[in-house]
């Protein structure tokens, strides 16, 4: 393939090399040459038809759904353009265009952080594009296809080609110009940092960014890197100059903290200052997850995030004393998560199917009302978050509220197994089990409201998340 450099930094026009005789020709591109430049690989395929003079553009998809592309017309002919709108490019605000035809088989690659289009020169034109990321309509994006700061040569083009009037969207015929565009894309790729690896939610985050073609993480754990050891906090973090970190460390041994408060404070707060104020340091935004454990339960009906909370356990206390500190950064979302399950470590789900292997019955109780939440789902929004503006606390569930009781039954259910669930009250455990516990909230229905009010989407129901996660284990087992 022959590569052939732009006016524009990483945008290059591409020439499959052919090999034909009187039957035709054959031609090929390798994964190889695409990720050599900077293509995260083949997410989804499109085709658009175009009649003559219509003009598809500028359009992008805005993080964390930003989509290279690599873009060919397979009939017809196009004028393809492109406009680089990376802030911190050599090449910001400048644009380039191609001709492409099935004659010339040219391709063009348009990176991550470009607006791009095309006017169709010829009716029943069909154009095809290869896309790295997956296409999300809530984020579309597009700045104006006749900004006159860009100097696009469209006159120029309309003459030569004989075209008399462009045909638009609506959509399309009144969007922002460049300067007016809020939306902002870098060259330099987007560095996140996050800790606590090893446990459920750091794994399925590390897991979302790779898939959206996120390479530069730093993923550790508390051998890797220790949170209450400020030196070595302050260290990694100004070395590696996070945009992000997802502060997924804690510790949530929450029976075992009523006895270790001095520790459990060292890592609940003291290590969470320790990585709020290297936030501040590096200028990074930074995301922390919080509990449903910061409130007593005792209130009736939903949690809203500016109830006063009354923590009743260590675990609670300590976590809420975190939320506290990382409030020093106005960069921060505080994300209220309860009733974790993910592939990545133990959880109810996993205790449930272990135990009803060599149990007839089982003893759950059933006056603690929550929203078990995977964290597959929680690891989208919180990526998502990460790309927005809208800091502040939120309560971040799947959708819907249910017993632990409720939840038990519903596994079973769902998973074909013949054990039976026996609701009891917190004291009744408490006394069939001869354990003690430390204090849990009855209420931890927490209100999602503010999402919707902030663009971002509730989270798919409990049960589907359950039903999502199962079929994920299965496949693991296998």
């Amino acid at each position: 393939m022959n590569k052939i450099e732009t006016n524009l930094k990483d945008c290059y026009i591409l020439e499959p090399k052919r090999f034909g005789d009187g039957r035709g020709y054959f031609e090929s591109v390798t994964k190889e040459e695409l990720e050599n430049l900077g293509f995260k690989g083949i997410y989804q395929v499109s085709n658009s038809k175009s009649g003559k003079g219509i003009v598809r553009g500028l359009h992008f998809q805005k993080d964390p759904y930003c989509q290279a592309k690599v873009v060919r017309c397979h009939r017809g002919a196009v004028i393809d353009v492109v406009v680089d709108m990376r802030k911190d490019s050599e090449t910001y605000g400048k644009w380039t265009s191609a001709l492409l035809t099935p004659e010339n088989g040219r391709m063009l690659y348009v990176p991550r952080g470009f607006a791009h289009g095309f006017i169709s020169l010829k009716d029943d034109t069909l154009f095809e594009y290869y896309v790295d990321n997956k296409y999300m309509p809530k984020y579309e994006g597009g700045i104006l296809w006749n900004d006159p700061s860009l100097g696009i040569n469209w006159d120029e083009i309309f003459k030569e080609y004989n075209i008399n009037e462009p045909i638009l969207s609506e959509k399309d015929k009144v969007r922002d110009s460049l300067k007016e565009c809020k939306v902002e894309f870098q060259r330099r790729p987007k560095r996140y940092l996050v800790t606590g690896y090893s446990g459920q939610l750091g794994y399925d985050i590390v897991r979302e960014l790779k898939e959206r073609g996120e390479m530069q993480i730093l993923a550790l754990n508390k051998d890797e890197m220790d949170i209450t050891d400020r030196d070595a906090v302050m260290r990694i973090v100004k070395e590696f100059k996070p945009d992000v970190i997802f502060h997924c460390a804690a510790w949530t041994a929450v029976d075992k903290a009523e006895d270790m408060e001095e520790m459990v404070r060292k890592v609940n707060v003291d290590g969470t200052k320790n990585l709020t104020d290297a936030s501040i340091e590096v200028g990074a935004k930074i995301i922390y997850m919080s509990t449903d454990y910061v409130f007593d339960g005792t209130k009736e009906g939903l949690y809203k995030e500016d109830d006063t909370p009354n923590p009743m356990s260590v675990y609670g206390k300590t976590k809420y004393e975190g939320e506290e500190m990382v409030r020093e950064n106005p960069r921060h979302f505080i994300t209220r998560i309860s009733w974790v399950f993910g592939i990545n470590g133990n959880n109810f789900i996993k205790t449930m199917l272990r135990l009803s292997e060599n149990h007839d019955k089982l003893n759950v109780v059933n006056d603690q009302i929550g929203s078990p939440t995977y964290t597959v789902d929680l690891a989208k929004l919180l990526v998502e978050m990460a790309e927005s503006d809208k800091y502040g606390t939120y309560h971040v569930n799947n959708d819907g509220y249910c017993s632990w009781a409720e939840f038990a039954k519903y596994i079973m259910e769902s998973n074909d197994k013949k054990t039976v669930i026996n609701p009891v009250s917190t004291e009744e455990y408490l006394e069939i089990t001869k354990t003690k516990q430390a204090y849990r909230p009855r209420n931890s229905k927490l209100d999602k409201s503010k999402l919707t009010e902030n663009g971002f989407d509730i989270l798919p129901s409990w049960q589907d998340a359950t039903d999502r996660y199962c079929k994920e284990l299965k496949l693991k087992l296998k």
